[in-house]
């Protein structure tokens, strides 16, 4: 229950963040944007950080864990969120919102390619599903069908 309770919440902030981040797009660039939203968390997470590095035995660095921490700091932060916060600029906010949906994906792609994780047959098809859910929400096929057209 902990856990539900804590999805959920995480959901809201997100959504809330989201929200935030259009307003803010209005007036800064998305990339300027991510750069104030990483110092800021960098900041808020080093107390945390601190301790998990005083708590642990011993920390072994290799070439593979160090490239791992450059991609998960250039690609899922640096790049994803100036990515997500030009995309606030132009789309709605449950537009963009779509595409967490497809974080998965390239998860599951980078752990198959750089550290030999296997691919389930279930794995691509639940992401056939949630492909075509994302397709389905970019697409303009209430307005072409019915008229009817979502608040943006």
């Amino acid at each position: 229950m902990i856990g539900e309770a804590l999805g959920i919440t995480g959901s809201v902030l997100w959504i809330v963040y989201g929200h935030e981040t259009r307003a803010l797009g209005a007036q800064l660039p998305g990339a300027e944007v991510a750069a104030h939203t990483m110092w800021r968390a960098g900041v808020w997470l080093m107390p945390l950080a601190m301790v998990e590095i005083a708590m642990a035995s011993k920390l072994s660095w290799s070439t593979m864990m160090i490239g791992v921490q450059w991609y998960c700091i250039v690609a899922g932060g640096v790049v994803a969120f100036a990515l997500w916060n030009n995309a606030l600029r132009f789309w709605p906010t449950s537009r963009v919102l779509l595409f967490n949906n497809l974080i998965p994906l390239s998860t599951m792609t980078w752990a198959h390619f750089c550290l030999g994780e296997m691919v389930t047959r279930t794995f691509w098809m639940a992401m056939l599903l949630i492909v075509a859910g994302v397709v389905l929400g970019q697409s303009d096929l209430l307005k072409r069908t019915n008229g009817f057209a979502p608040p943006e």
